[in-house]
């Protein structure tokens, strides 16, 4: 057993980009990050996978237990709860340390261990927050979260009441009040800039991480944020329009050219608040897993758009697809059918695999053993006149499916940052790129535990 008084909090800021936090540092609009970089042992890390598997959802978990996706074998969203090795939180919670980890993606995690407080990522399926006083938070912010561009998706009156109280409960604070009605109002009055309402989920779940770790001082925490990683996705074709074929608008730029930096900012403004919660025995390592670069495959053909079903739930009657237990959005344009036996799952795959719109198939479709990964396929944008064919039918499009977002700008890089910051730290840059499955070994070296503790 190890008694420490060290405390390690781990910030995943998803797909932020080793250049990018260069040039904002240099041109001084990141502070905090300056601080946190001028007291840091700082790495580059490489994922080490092709294009296939470079996804948020499999290096998070290749992080979490320092094995490479072939051993770990955790590929898709929501696949955590198949993962037979440990994660940094089981191997502390054996050494009598607790740990809160604060929306990481496909976390598994033992809903018995006391030692261990889990707020799961919002695209997880069937998996409930422990303890269960933190699923209301859980709840909410899923379901908002995964139709999050869907303009027809509300909640209930008494859905955003319960909401609030929680919220009043667990640390919110009047920033994020200030923020939320900023917010809100940009959308009442459909202002240009409505976009930055992603943000709001970053500082409800930062008051909550705050709230429980000032309450319970764990010796490890994460917390998870993804919305840069959404607007590089979203926006990097405004920032840098020059290396793009398909170039935005005068209009577009001036609207949306600033949107990243501005995410930039937003990160930057938590890790001041992350500061202000920690002490002098707190270790703070920022880590993105990987990173984006500008997507311009498609651009000689009018770029990549992508459509998804206005009611998820609508798809099985449609489709006239049997045995199909459960069906949840993912990430974009994805969907997940969970289907009761392998056969069904089968039958539900061959089935959708005959839906064609012209003369290309509807959906790009996975089969994975009692599960369907789907996705429409469609990725121009179609006149409202636009039919597709299935079981002999015609049906139009648009009457099933909404175009969910801007023109698809960024792609993945395996490259990534991890930086380990200490109080009174010096810094320094190691020249050699560190696998990112060596990050796990870093992060409990400060605890002074080996990786088979």
């Amino acid at each position: 057993m190890v008694m420490s008084k060290k405390k390690v909090i781990l910030l995943e800021l998803n797909e932020l980009c080793p250049h990018l936090l260069e040039r904002f540092i240099g041109q001084g609009h990141l502070p905090n990050f300056k601080k946190l970089y001028d007291n840091a042992k700082c790495y580059t890390t490489d994922a080490n996978c092709d294009i296939e598997y470079l996804e948020p959802w499999t290096q998070w978990v290749t992080l979490h237990t320092g094995l490479p996706f072939e051993k770990h074998k955790v590929f898709r969203l929501g696949q955590a709860q198949n993962l037979d090795q440990d994660s940094i939180w089981d191997i502390l919670s054996r050494n009598k340390l607790s740990s809160w980890i604060c929306g990481s993606m496909n976390a598994k995690w033992d809903p018995q261990d006391n030692n261990i407080k889990v707020l799961p990522d919002p695209w997880s399926i069937d998996v409930k927050a422990s303890p269960e006083s933190l699923e209301t938070f859980n709840q909410f912010v899923r379901a908002n979260v995964q139709e999050h561009s869907n303009e027809n998706f509300k909640l209930s009156i008494t859905e955003y009441v319960k909401f609030l109280i929680f919220m009043l409960r667990h640390g919110l604070q009047l920033k994020t009040i200030k923020k939320i009605g900023y917010a809100l109002f940009k959308q009442l009055i459909k202002a240009p800039d409505r976009w930055k309402k992603v943000m709001i989920l970053d500082w409800l779940q930062f008051d909550l991480f705050a709230s429980e770790y000032k309450n319970d001082s764990p010796a490890f925490a994460t917390f998870f944020s993804n919305s840069t990683a959404h607007f590089q996705h979203k926006f990097w074709r405004y920032m840098e329009p020059d290396k793009f074929l398909l170039k935005p608008s005068e209009s577009e730029i001036e609207q949306l050219g600033g949107a990243i930096l501005y995410a930039y900012k937003n990160h930057d403004e938590l890790i001041g608040e992350v500061f202000k919660i920690s002490d002098n025995d707190t270790t703070i390592i920022l880590s993105t897993a990987l990173s984006q670069q500008p997507y311009v495959e498609k651009d000689s053909i009018g770029g990549k758009r992508f459509y998804r079903p206005i009611d998820m739930q609508v798809i099985p009657g449609i489709f006239n697809l049997k045995g199909v237990e459960q069906i949840s959005p993912v990430m974009s344009h994805q969907f997940h059918l969970m289907c009761e036996t392998e056969e069904n799952a089968k039958e539900v795959y061959e089935q959708l695999n005959t839906a064609s719109a012209g003369s290309e198939p509807l959906f790009s479709l996975r089969l994975e053993a009692k599960d369907v990964f789907g996705g429409c396929q469609i990725i121009k944008q179609v006149p409202d006149d636009f039919r597709f064919e299935y079981g002999g039918k015609h049906f139009n499009f648009l009457d099933i499916f909404y175009l969910a977002d801007n023109l698809k700008s960024g792609m993945h890089h395996p490259h990534g940052v991890f930086w380990v910051y200490s109080p009174e730290g010096e810094h320094s840059v190691q020249t050699d790129i560190l696998p990112l499955e060596q990050a796990m070994v870093k992060i409990l070296s400060e605890f002074d535990l080996p990786v088979a503790a």
